[in-house]
């Protein structure tokens, strides 16, 4: 008996393999967003995922393999999206202010979340604070790299002022943290970020000025 030719290609192994695995970083990083550190059990991911925890274990045998992989993905996306936001912003507006708006927005979404969380757990946990320090390198040169691009005196060679960049990371690293519980902000985050623009604001702009001279 004849069979149909099916009217789309089957997926390779490989294929099936990456869209597994892809679940599975995705149910980590929502695990993470939704239940925390602790809730975040292979089980868990395994459920969220749609496979067993056998077939878990076949990706990721072990749950520190699955948590530094997750984090390398997240990084990986949050790059991207910066990336891309960067590159569309309007070539009219205020550099430097929509600069520091979007690279807010990255530590005011899940992905900073799922982050944190993991962040906290690598302080106690040996085997996970290596992944979790180079991700927050890899993500600082990336920001730092697109910053430059945005934000150098046009003709210069010197890069804009890095100081006012990590004084960003350290005041929204702090500010998303605070408003980690739903329902609580300490501070007003807003206000304290355009206080910020102005007091980085010369950091940035006496060195274009000195790029131009």
């Amino acid at each position: 008996m004849g069979s149909m030719s099916p009217t789309r290609p089957r997926r390779t192994q490989a294929e099936r393999t990456a869209e597994t695995r892809r679940a599975l970083l995705d149910a980590t990083l929502d695990a993470l967003v939704e239940v925390g550190f602790k809730g975040t059990t292979t089980t868990e991911v395994a459920r969220r995922a749609g496979v067993s925890v056998g077939a878990l274990q076949g990706h990721f045998p072990t749950k520190i393999g699955l948590l530094t992989a997750a984090i390398e993905f997240a990084l990986n996306r949050r790059i991207e999206e910066f990336e891309v936001l960067m590159a569309g912003l309007d070539p009219s507006a205020d550099k430097l202010d929509e600069a520091f708006d979007l690279l807010w927005s990255m530590f005011s979404g899940p992905t900073f979340t799922a982050t944190h969380e993991l962040w906290v757990a690598a302080r106690t946990d040996a085997e996970l604070a290596p992944a979790v320090i180079e991700t927050d390198r890899q993500f600082a040169e990336a920001c730092e790299r697109v910053y430059t691009q945005l934000l150098a005196p046009a003709g210069s060679a010197s890069p804009p002022s890095r100081i006012a960049l990590q004084m960003a990371f350290a005041l929204m690293n702090g500010l998303a943290m605070s408003r980690s519980i739903a329902g609580y902000e300490p501070f007003a985050a807003h206000d304290i970020l355009d206080a910020f623009k102005t007091v980085a604001r010369p950091l940035v702009t006496d060195q274009q000025s000195e790029g131009t001279q």
